[in-house]
Formats: structure tokens, C-alpha cells, sequence
């Protein structure tokens, strides 16, 4: 962030967005709802940009720096969830493409809407569309959302962020921010003491000899780079700050 800039976070929950089609030995069929995905990832944005007027701002400097920018951080929790109800492996090479159009169609769904908003309500004080499309991120934008804000300008300066969602993802017990599940039965201390904790996902494909299916995949068990394919997928289409741990 620039200095006295606020950050304005929401996120999508990913998980949500398969659809249960059927049932075979190894467990539930499901598919991905694009049409609910691009839709939400509308309502994303102008909940976001309605946030900014709404905050009671302790600081001048913080309200004027926001409004000045309107900056807002859409991003999204549960991917690894989604990833095995589609029975893809977090990290392989069948993943990539997969998530590369999760989450251009969420760039570009918001970006979208933010122009709406712009030909609504007016584009962020600070905006220059001939500035702003010469950026990195923009240049990469098909050009038919180019063309959009072009013509109705853009009421965020930014728009999506990838948030760890720590607290978010344990309270909806799904996979955190873009991580995989860090396992799929652990302990964990809270306010409520120390416990045991299982991912009722893996109880729905769990076999008779305790075991997952090989799309099950955790933190720990995959290398670096599974890591890292996955963090540059899904960082081409995020344009403020990602979080990988």
C-alpha cells in the first residue's frame, strides 16, 4: 500500500462454485458454475467499492488517500477445495490452464464491473485511461475490457488481491486463500482448547483402508515448484499483492 492507504478486502469462496453432478465408486461428480463465477465476481466489485464510502475513516489522510484511489482487494479462498471436488491436482500441469481462466475470468468480471460503476458514479479521482491501460497488467487484458474501460473509465485503481484468509478458511473449514489444505487431520489450539480437527471433504472419499484418492494432495506433500507453478498462475491476474506461504 501508499502511504495512509487502506486495505478493503473481500473474497470469493471458490468451493462454492461446484456443482454436484453425480456420484461413482470413488465419491461425488461435480462441476465448475463459470456463470455464477463471473456473476459473483460482479457483486465482488461494487460490494467493495460501496465499503469505501461506507467506512467510518479514523484519519483524514486515510479517507482522502482511499478516495483518491478507491483501491479494493477481490480475492478468493477454498481453490485447493475446488481443485479436488474437480479431481485435479493442485500443482500439476492439468491445473494450470484451469486456474489460469478461474482467475482471468474474475480480472476480467471485475474490471467489468468497475467500469460500470466509473459510467455509474465516476472513475477514481486520480484516473487517466491512457496511464493506466500502458500498465503491465492492463497490456495483458483481452482487449474487449480494454475497449470497455476506454470508453467508461474504471472506478478502482486496483482490484484484485490474494489474501491468506486464515481466519475465513478455518471458520468454513476449506483450503486457505490459493493453498492447498495444509492436512486433512490435525491438532489445533484455539480459545476453545487444543483439538482434533478433520476435513469433512476427505470423509466423503475416504476408502475402506483409511486412504484418499491421489488428487488429495497437502502442503507438505508436494515440491517447491507444484508450489510455485501454481502462485504464477494464479499472479498473472492479480493486480496488488498475493499471498503463498
Amino acid at each position: 500500500l501508499s502511504g495512509f492507504g487502506v486495505c478493503n478486502l473481500g473474497h470469493l469462496y471458490l468451493g462454492a462454485f461446484a456443482k454436484k453432478v453425480g456420484q461413482d465408486e470413488i465419491g461425488p461428480l461435480y462441476e465448475l458454475d463459470w456463470e455464477q463465477l463471473a456473476k459473483s465476481a460482479h457483486v465482488l466489485a461494487r460490494f467493495l467499492d460501496n465499503v469505501i464510502d461506507l467506512t467510518p475513516y479514523h484519519f483524514k489522510e486515510n479517507e482522502e488517500t482511499q478516495k483518491g484511489e478507491r483501491r479494493v482487494g477481490g480475492g478468493t479462498l477454498g481453490l485447493g477445495e475446488l481443485l479436488i471436488k474437480l479431481r485435479i491436482k493442485y500443482g500439476s500441469e492439468e491445473s494450470l490452464p484451469l486456474v489460469d481462466k478461474i482467475y482471468k475470468t474474475i480480472a476480467m468480471e471485475m474490471a467489468k464491473a468497475s467500469a460500470d460503476l466509473a459510467q455509474e458514479k465516476g472513475p477514481f479521482p486520480k484516473f487517466d485511461a491512457e496511464k493506466f491501460l500502458q500498465s503491465g497488467f492492463m497490456k495483458q487484458m483481452p482487449q474487449e475490457v480494454r475497449e470497455v474501460i476506454l470508453e467508461k473509465g474504471m472506478r478502482n485503481v486496483t482490484l484484485t488481491t490474494q489474501a491468506p484468509t486464515g481466519t475465513v478458511g478455518s471458520m468454513l473449514s476449506t483450503s486457505t486463500g490459493i493453498e492447498p489444505y495444509y492436512a486433512f487431520e490435525f491438532y489445533q489450539q484455539s480459545r476453545l482448547g487444543f483439538h482434533k480437527v478433520l476435513i469433512k471433504l476427505a470423509e466423503k472419499y475416504v476408502d475402506e483402508d483409511g486412504k484418499l484418492p491421489d488428487f488429495f494432495v497437502s502442503a507438505m506433500s508436494l515440491s517447491p515448484m507444484d508450489h510455485i507453478r501454481m502462485q504464477a498462475a494464479v499472479q498473472r491476474w492479480t493486480d496488488s499483492s498475493i499471498s503463498k506461504t
